[in-house]
């Protein structure tokens, strides 16, 4: 039948969960485990240790010490800031502080004294790094047309030495403390410019429908586990810029890896690469224990389908403008979707980290990475049932919005109350985040995959930004309208998800499968008619002395 010639039912002959995925998915996802890793640098690199304005050396020598001394000591500090942490008895604003390193270590917010009046410019280091996320509009693009083998490379490399470069110089070349800002907000910038949304898609496009869930929610997972390592390697490190050396580390265990990286059959098919894509395809099957007679008859006649070449013909003679322009309603609706999840992602995970005066941040942070692996974990079951990708996410955002609507009547008098509220948000927008990962991808053809995801994941970096700015903005007295103002959005985005359509038990949606919703049928079956064999190879490019017949 003809419904089952497709590169999809191919792979399923290849052993589309074999010996060959698993072994990529291992290796691949050292580097999604990467980006949860600098992701949560700035929880620790940055964090906030509780602090006092120093005493002056006329009245205490010496006031270098965040405990007091003696009686003495603790006296005349609650007599030098009386009215608050940020200004002497006189209400004059301090210059100097005194630190607590006994949570976080020595942190960048220190080094610069960015507390009280300074405090909303260290969010800068934030907005960098989510900023350098910016880039995956043009690394989504650049990803279609020349493939995600060659895109993660060139992101993982640029990931590994311009953050070194930048650490070197911190490290040896005295400096003051604006010029060290610059170069960690530098830093931050290119930390950000990982290959996780390539990464992504090519875990998704190594294997069929029957199983992109899992290779999806296996990037996932491998993102909260980095979250959980950059916990213990905070721990360890106690220092900011100690961290950072740890992080570049890990990133050059990796570096090896990239010589290996598979390429996406669904690219290559999409390109008319059909003699790479042979390569690739036998690769697969003799690594997952197949013989060429199991997958290639059926390879053969994909290739050589004329409906297929005819289908491909259409789609090539459309501009890029014209498909972008046919996605719009469905690229904005997903633009949305992604920068709210993202928004609310960010505000409840930096909000568990911030509640160091109930429970350890370091505890709070792997809690939260454990509970938002279950939510992943939940996802991924959910979305496989009759409820499929739609009604899950649908579930899982009205949920996180019943959450961000509690908070606010429990964040001052019932703090532990709180903290199990934002868990089980973490929990809820978790499983919203899984959902969108893969369902979004699933929506659109292969061609436009990348930049789709790429705008995807533009608009959730916009969320990411806002989140921490808005709240040091508006400042504790008014952060209560945020949580009001997110739950409206979230009944927003419900309404759009009705909008999109279901993709369970859907095979990836190719260009071909694109061209065929829109043709009539009768139209293919005469042009088929009129169009031999050996024209539809000549169009399509495909190298017959290459090819086993």
């Amino acid at each position: 039948m003809a419904s089952e010639i497709s590169l999809e039912n191919v792979l399923r002959k290849c052993n589309d969960l074999g010996r060959y995925q698993i072994i990529h998915y291992i290796f691949l996802n050292l580097i999604t485990i990467g980006s949860g890793i600098t992701t949560y640098y700035y929880v620790f690199g940055v964090a906030e240790n509780s602090y006092r304005c120093r005493l002056p050396g006329n009245i205490w020598l010496d006031d270098d010490q965040y405990e007091s001394k003696n009686s003495t000591h603790q006296y005349l500090i609650n007599q030098w800031q009386k009215i608050s942490k940020c200004n002497d008895y006189n209400d004059t604003i301090c210059t100097s502080f005194v630190y607590d390193r006994n949570t976080f270590g020595r942190t960048f917010t220190e080094e610069g004294d960015f507390v009280c009046q300074n405090k909303l410019k260290k969010t800068w280091l934030s907005t960098m790094y989510q900023v350098g996320g910016f880039v995956v509009l043009l690394s989504g693009y650049i990803c279609d047309k020349i493939g995600r083998r060659k895109m993660i490379r060139i992101l993982t490399i640029i990931l590994f030495i311009v953050p070194c470069f930048t650490q070197i110089i911190l490290q040896t070349v005295e400096m003051n403390i604006n010029t060290k800002f610059i170069l960690l907000a530098i830093n931050q910038f290119f930390s950000s410019v990982d290959a996780y949304p390539m990464v992504f898609l090519l875990l998704m496009e190594l294997t069929s429908s029957s199983h992109t869930s899992l290779a999806g929610n296996s990037a996932l997972i491998g993102f909260t586990i980095g979250e959980i390592i950059i916990t213990v390697f905070a721990y360890i490190a106690r220092d900011w810029l100690r961290l950072k050396w740890i992080i570049t580390c890990y990133f050059a265990l990796i570096l090896p890896y990239l010589y290996f990286v598979p390429e996406s059959p669904y690219w290559l098919f999409s390109k008319k690469k059909y003699n790479q894509l042979e390569e690739y395809l036998r690769k697969i099957a003799q690594r997952n224990g197949r013989s060429d007679n199991e997958w290639y008859p059926l390879y053969r006649k994909l290739i050589c389908d004329p409906r297929l070449a005819i289908l491909s013909t259409k789609h090539a003679s459309r501009t890029n403008k014209e498909v972008i322009l046919q996605h719009l309603p469905r690229l904005a609706m997903c633009a949305f979707i992604g920068f709210l999840t993202m928004l609310l992602y960010i505000k409840i995970s930096y909000g568990l980290a911030a509640m160091s005066d109930v429970v350890s941040p370091y505890w709070n942070i792997i809690i939260g990475a454990i509970v938002e692996g279950f939510g992943y974990i939940s996802a991924s079951i959910l979305i496989t049932t009759k409820l499929g990708r739609k009604h899950s996410l649908i579930l899982y955002s009205l949920f996180t919005c019943l959450c961000v609507f509690t908070i606010p009547f429990t964040m001052t008098s019932y703090p532990i109350v709180t903290i199990i509220i934002s868990q089980i948000g973490k929990f809820t927008i978790s499983g919203a985040v899984s959902i969108t990962w893969i369902f979004i991808p699933e929506i659109f053809p292969t061609s436009t995959r990348g930049i789709a995801n790429g705008i995807f994941v533009f608009s959730g970096r916009i969320g990411a930004i806002l989140a921490p700015v808005v709240d040091v903005a508006l400042g504790s007295e008014y952060i209560k309208i945020t949580f009001y103002v997110y739950s409206a959005f979230t009944i927003i985005q419900i309404i759009l998800i009705h909008f999109l359509p279901e993709t369970r038990n859907r095979s990836f949606h190719t260009d071909e499968d694109e061209e065929n919703d829109k043709v009539n049928p009768i139209e293919i079956l005469n042009e088929t008619m009129n169009r031999s064999i050996p024209t539809i190879l000549r169009n399509n490019r495909v190298d017959i002395s290459h090819t086993r017949f």
